[in-house]
């Protein structure tokens, strides 16, 4: 059976999550899309599959900004070794145009970096 294929380009982020709903304490980002997110707790966290949850996510690079508010639903929780990996799909919610435009951003700066690296490593110097 093959893998199933994204519908839109995620990226390795990192960011404070709080879903006081789900656990007291902060998870943290690992990866984001305009669709969903990878968050990690070093616990143990209980999660009702069934549930949607409001979920506070403050990106490092963005902390100036705030948090953006967005409803998420667990699509899969994965426990190993006491710490808890939730994958959510993001749900319409109040945030949802802040999200895309950071989402926006960071496939700009993807490209830049690329660019970037490419200029450097060519082996070609400008004088």
């Amino acid at each position: 059976m093959g893998e199933k294929k994204r519908q839109t380009e995620r990226f390795d982020d990192i960011g404070r999550v709080e879903a006081h709903s789900l656990c007291p304490l902060a998870g943290v980002l690992d990866n984001i899309s305009a669709g969903g997110c990878k968050v990690h707790y070093n616990l143990p966290v209980v999660v009702d599959l069934e549930n949607d949850y409001e979920v506070n996510i403050t990106f490092a690079r963005a902390a100036s900004e705030g948090s953006l508010v967005l409803t998420c639903h667990p699509q899969w929780v994965h426990e190993e070794n006491g710490t808890t990996e939730i994958g959510f799909k993001i749900l319409p919610s109040k945030d949802l145009p802040r999200l895309l435009k950071y989402i926006e951003e960071l496939g700009l700066d993807q490209v830049d970096s690329s660019i970037a690296h490419l200029i450097t490593n060519s082996g070609c110097q400008l004088i």
